[in-house]
Order: structure tokens, then C-alpha cells, then sequence
């Protein structure tokens, strides 16, 4: 079944998307190239470290993306 979202005038439907297992570790592979591009900005390795999980939790599917959320359930 597909979602819709309602307008005024006009339902539209939210479109799905097939993702497979190797896109998801290519965009793993992407994000872990994207973040290395902060690497000069973090003087040890914790804060790095902490700032990719973070980046991981945005993509997450959990219901709050705060800070705590984040660090309780992303590993």
C-alpha cells in the first residue's frame, strides 16, 4: 500500500524506493569518504570517531535524532 499525502485539491502519492543490500554499503562507503573529508578538524581521533556515529544516527531510522538517542542506539 502507498502512502499519499493530501493537498487542498490533490492527493499525491509518496513514491517508494528498492534499495538493495550493496547500495546501502555503497552509501556506507560514500558517507565514509564524505566524512573523511572533516578529518583535519578534529585533533584526536574520539571526537571523529563521534562525529561519524553521529552522521550515521541522522540516517537512522530512529524516532528522535538528538544527541542521546543517537548515543544509546548507534554502534
Amino acid at each position: 500500500m502507498l502512502a499519499n499525502i493530501i493537498d487542498e485539491n490533490n492527493i499525491y502519492a509518496i513514491p517508494r524506493f528498492e534499495i538493495t543490500k550493496g547500495e546501502v554499503n555503497n552509501f556506507i562507503e560514500e558517507l565514509k569518504t564524505y566524512h573523511s573529508e572533516f578529518s583535519d578538524y578534529f585533533q584526536r581521533s574520539e571526537p571523529r570517531e563521534n562525529f561519524f556515529q553521529y552522521m550515521c544516527g541522522q540516517f537512522s531510522d530512529l524516532e528522535r535524532k538528538s544527541i542521546e538517542p543517537i548515543a544509546t542506539n548507534i554502534e
